[in-house]
């Protein structure tokens, strides 16, 4: 629900639609906080990583936090609003990853991002 709001907006009010607005904005702040993670570990190390010009992040699997997060989010609503939302997440970092990536190649540009075929860690690639 975004303020402020009108009359027409309260009578038409969607609790799946605002849960689902809700979750999309948790979204994005949890990958835009696991992206300042990188960013600062990154800069930690860059002195080892100029070598090879390769960095390692390895906390990858910290996207699947999200899902504890948003069912955490969801506790005060009701089974059935709940579990409607359930059906349509995936319960695992897969979800997340695309809009992360995408970060990733906005803050560093050209840079090669790879994920590994486990979804462990990921590379930024400058060489």
């Amino acid at each position: 629900m975004k303020f402020p709001i009108t009359r027409e907006n309260l009578q038409a009010f969607d609790s799946s639609k605002d849960l689902e607005e809700l979750f999309e904005e948790e979204i994005k702040n949890q990958i835009q906080s696991l992206l300042d993670q990188v960013c600062k570990d990154f800069k930690r190390n860059m002195r080892a990583n100029s070598r090879e010009k390769k960095y390692v992040w390895r906390n990858l699997h910290l996207l699947g936090g999200i899902d504890n997060i948003l069912l955490s989010l969801a506790g005060g609503i009701s089974n059935t609003a709940t579990d409607a939302i359930a059906k349509t997440r995936r319960p695992n970092i897969d979800r997340y990853i695309p809009p992360f990536i995408e970060k990733l190649k906005e803050t560093f540009i050209d840079c090669d991002i790879i994920i590994d075929p486990l979804k462990t860690y990921l590379i930024i690639d400058w060489s």
